[in-house]
């Protein structure tokens, strides 16, 4: 009853059955998920379900209860069971997954291993495991074609009148293999053509070929060699773009469209591959290394393909032709792949250097995602191995000079070879991940991160405070090509610190909690800072926000202890070698009490006004986070609410009051009115930009400058502030915002604003000019970036 041959594998290897009573036979899950490589949870759903519906119970044992609850709350997962079956949580005993595989063996003789004999048992151990795992896997997908052979039903590919992509697939006997492969582009593709090349194949595969529909065939009389077959393939192929895919892998959902875009995404991009997982879903390589001597290795095989080292996208050496994606027009202008590296290995190797001789990038893509057998075409590993060694020659002979700008794996590691050399690598510190529509600073620290990106440069962000997180979300609002360090935070500073030691050229700590974590690290171990250059980015001076608060609660705060406060914050910059501040006034306190190089970097924002005036705008809009009761907005939130409010809803009763943004504040439920209307955190205001009227920023105690006013403007709506924020801007009352002292004064100015269209079209007038003139782009990257060739000379 089990549903796909990856799960019938491994309740094979790994799963026991117990004889149970009434229906059948029970069934216990081992490991993390119900199947492997990329199953996912709606398999493992499917695999409890297929064994509810046959046996009529499922024992579940208590480990998986966190793994099965996530998978029923899915909202891509739907759980289907009879309604009298039953599913027992039950501590049975159930045999461990098999482990991590080992590396496969290098093409050139590596160092001599320290002489630990439970580490080399260790290693057979895992080896024995793999070879088990996969033979399970290869029974399972066997019974899976007889079954297939045996109903006779037509395998119709999917095919257009002009595809863009053209799947290359080379047979060779294997066809239990092939038909996973077939079944994974049905299920995964779309308007592709699929160009299937037999090399004479002696087993099942004639009778699969004869069932296939929608697809180009050649059937070889002897047998070519998987490159001659790749050549001859896409010579009829008629897509732009050719996709060459093993036959022993399995296309994960988006593989095809997200490769795709990348390799349009930038006109310099050769070849796109992607994350290649093993069987017992371990990571076959995330990209691939090639050393100086011509050896390679795949980036972290054996490896939790979850790691964040391995979730970014990246400029790499080669990718392996298991999954390789390039434009056909490449492909031919090259010559095709190198027939010297016949029958196979190094050959996408060879067409990688090429591609990259000829000025294009190849690149991973995290999101593209296969599984893969391995070596099922070429006799098995120490075949495989063979040939590798045979073909590694004659790749040095043919690119000796161009491989001297290749690392030495004898001087540097994987991690520090990962990515060709040349571009520089900064580490970002700041709270958490960035998200723009979180306000506090992070739409700047998003900004920043950009605009290193565009420079180019290689990212890493390093989330201190909040560091669990969501990839898609990552993905979506901050980008692919950062790496991201979840689930490190503070516990795990100080090791990634030492482990990265040197690695990075730049280290850009935020807000100044975090510059004392950097600080404690780096005086315990010296040489985290030797080799990076270290900027203190001051997204806001801290010290007269909390005396401002604390003046507001009644308490007598002198300019003395103001002063002692400000230098107290500022020291902490200490280890820093230059600093960026978001103003003027910020900077020269930087430079008199800090003596740091300093530059100025506030916003960068461009003007953009919505299609609505005046007239067909209503109620007022407050942008924010609201997270904790003793936060700046909060505390001006609840202010306006009880001092301004009411004198608004007097004038105009059927205006409201937006406010968008985290709103898990306690305080925040001690508001109950109609007029007060709660949205949330949106991933996009511009609606509510385009249809309020009145933009408020009743801001009380703040530092720094604010983003939200800045914002407001640029997108046309006018705003009411205090004289605090208007201080921070320097920005004109009655011209460029209108500037209210108290709970009155805000009313009073928000019902002029509200009413008077000559005077609110005036101020959003003026508001869009002094976004253009404050917050340019250009301006904000030219700080940057000459900050950074300053600090690099």
């Amino acid at each position: 009853p089990l549903l796909c041959p990856q799960a019938q594998a491994q309740a094979q290897a790994q799963v026991q059955r117990k004889e149970g009573t009434g229906d059948g036979a029970s069934l216990a899950l081992g490991g993390e998920c119900g199947c492997v490589g990329g199953c996912g949870l709606a398999r493992y759903l499917a695999l409890v379900s297929s064994a509810a519906h046959a046996h009529g119970f499922v024992f579940l044992p208590a480990r998986h209860v966190r793994t099965f609850a996530r998978a029923c709350v899915s909202a891509f997962c739907v759980l289907s069971v009879p309604k009298s079956s039953v599913i027992v949580v039950t501590e049975i005993s159930v045999r461990d997954p098999p482990p991590a595989p080992a590396p496969a063996p290098a093409p050139a003789p590596a160092p001599a291993p320290a002489n630990n004999d439970t580490s080399e048992k260790q290693t057979e151990t895992n080896a024995a495991a793999r070879e088990d795992f996969k033979a399970a896997y290869s029974r399972q997908a066997k019974q899976h074609l007889d079954k297939f052979l045996r109903e006779g039903a037509s395998l119709k590919l999917p095919h257009g009148e002009a595809p863009k992509v053209s799947i290359v697939l080379v047979f060779y006997n294997q066809a239990h293999l092939s038909l996973l492969c077939l079944q994974s582009i049905i299920e995964h593709a779309d308007n592709v053509e699929v160009v299937i090349v037999d090399n004479n194949s002696t087993d099942e595969t004639n009778q699969l070929l004869d069932l296939i529909e929608g697809a180009v065939i050649i059937r070889n009389e002897d047998n070519r060699g998987f490159v001659r077959a790749v050549n001859q393939a896409i010579n009829v192929a008629n897509g732009e773009q050719i996709l060459l895919l093993n036959n022993d892998a399995s296309l994960e959902k988006g593989a095809i469209t997200i490769a795709s875009a990348t390799l349009e995404s930038a006109a310099d991009i050769g070849a796109v591959g992607g994350k290649i997982l093993l069987l017992d879903g371990s990571l076959q390589e995330a990209g691939s290394l090639i050393w100086r001597d011509g050896s390679c290795l795949g980036y972290g095989r054996g490896d939790d393909p979850n790691k964040p080292e391995y979730m970014f996208r990246r400029d790499v050496d080669y990718c392996s032709g298991a999954f390789l994606l390039f434009s056909k027009q490449d492909f031919d202008s090259l010559g095709g792949f190198d027939e010297d590296f016949a029958p196979a290995y190094y050959e996408e190797s060879d067409f990688c250097v090429r591609l990259r001789k000829a000025g294009k990038r190849i690149v991973y893509e995290p999101r593209a995602v296969i599984t893969h057998f391995e070596f099922a075409s070429t006799g098995g590993m120490n075949k495989a191995s063979e040939l590798q060694q045979e073909h590694r020659k004659l790749f040095c002979e043919k690119h000796e000079e161009f491989l001297t700008q290749f690392f030495d794996n004898q001087q540097q590691s994987p991690l520090r070879a990962r990515s060709p050399a040349g571009v520089e690598t900064v580490l970002m510190i700041d709270d958490r991940v960035p998200y723009p529509s979180m306000g506090s600073g992070y739409p700047r620290s998003c900004h920043i991160i950009q605009e290193l990106v565009a420079r180019p440069m290689r990212v890493t962000f390093y989330p201190l405070q909040f560091p669990h997180d969501d990839w898609l979300d990552i993905y979506t609002e901050i980008g692919v090509d950062v790496e991201v360090m979840l689930d490190h935070g503070r516990e795990r500073l100080q090791q990634f610190l030492e482990e990265r030691a040197g690695f990075f050229d730049y280290i850009l700590i935020s807000r100044d909690h975090n510059m004392e974590f950097f600080n404690t690290a780096a005086i315990l171990e010296p040489a985290i800072a030797e080799k990076a250059q270290v900027i203190y980015d001051a997204e806001a001076l801290i010290a007269p926000r909390e005396i401002s608060q604390r003046r507001l609660r009644g308490e007598d705060v002198s300019e003395t202890e103001l002063n002692l406060a400000v230098k107290d914050e500022i020291q902490k910059a200490r280890l820093a070698d230059a600093v960026i501040a978001v103003s003027e006034a910020e900077a020269e306190s930087f430079r008199r009490i800090g003596d740091k190089k300093t530059v100025v970097a506030g916003h960068a924002i461009t003007a953009r006004r919505g299609d609505k005036g005046f007239e067909a705008r209503r109620d007022m809009l407050f942008v924010g986070a609201l997270r904790e009761d003793e936060s700046p907005n909060v505390d001006s939130l609840l202010w306006f609410i009880e001092n301004s409010l009411p004198a608004i809803i007097a004038a105009e009763p059927d205006v409201r009051l937006i406010i968008v943004g985290d709103n898990t504040a306690a305080a925040l439920t001690s508001i109950n009115q109609d007029s007060v209307v709660f949205m949330g955190r949106q991933v996009s205001i511009k609606d509510f930009y385009d249809s309020c009227r009145v933009f408020i920023a009743p801001t009380r105690f703040a530092a720094g400058i604010p983003h939200k006013v800045h914002e407001a403007a640029a997108n046309g709506i006018p705003s009411v502030v205090t004289p605090l924020l208007a201080g921070q801007l320097n920005w004109r009352d009655e011209t460029e915002l209108l500037i209210a002292k108290s709970g009155d004064e805000f009313a009073k100015q928000c019902l002029r604003l509200y009413q008077d269209e000559r005077l609110w079209q005036a101020v959003q007038d003026g508001g869009s000019a002094a976004v253009a003139r404050d917050c340019s782009e250009q301006g904000f990257r030219d700080s940057l970036y000459d900050l950074l060739d300053k600090q690099s000379s």
